[in-house]
């Protein structure tokens, strides 16, 4: 049975397994510095969960919750169990679980894009149409243009601007990158 665990500690077990996962997982300028990583777990409104199935580590959302829905800011599945259903898996049960999820995905524009999407799609995401820049974690980089999907339905407009205002002033909060 799957099961998650929120992290609320760095002397969690989990944590080395889910940090070189977050590691392989993501592009550098996608990724928090290992003291932001460290930070965000004492915040009341980050959840870092640690999903399992049988005592066997599946993957991790790093999210936040933002005035009745969850934003994902970080989520991956083992790459021993990818192509398997787990991320499905995963996803379907974190949306039951909360309810209205937000993300964010790179443009549409080449076959990896568009599988993610169908992958996000087949989850029951919805994509929105507004034009939106995720901040950069690192001064030297530059906001770069995503997607903003959302679950289960599109978001309105004053939705987006409460969560881009979020994501600008405390996710991307320059304290805990």
């Amino acid at each position: 049975m799957l099961h998650a665990l929120r992290i609320k500690s760095e002397d969690s077990q989990a944590i080395a397994m889910i940090n070189q996962l977050y590691d392989t997982a993501f592009p550098l300028y996608e990724q928090r510095s290992y003291q932001g990583r460290k930070a965000i777990l004492n915040h009341s409104d980050y959840y870092l969960l640690n999903f399992k199935e049988n005592d066997i580590f599946i993957g991790f959302i790093g999210c936040w919750k933002i005035e009745g829905y969850y934003y994902i800011e970080h989520f991956a599945i083992s790459p021993v169990l990818r192509g398997q259903g787990y991320g499905q898996k995963v996803l379907k049960q974190f949306c039951h679980d909360v309810g209205k999820v937000i993300l964010e995905i790179d443009p549409i524009i080449d076959e990896i894009s568009q599988k993610r999407w169908s992958f996000y799609q087949h989850c029951g995401f919805q994509q929105n149409e507004y034009v939106h820049a995720h901040p950069s974690y690192y001064p030297e980089n530059k906001p770069h243009e995503l997607r903003v999907l959302s679950y289960p339905e599109e978001i309105a407009q004053e939705t987006y601007q409460q969560f881009n205002h979020i994501l600008q002033t405390v996710v991307m909060d320059k304290t805990i990158l």
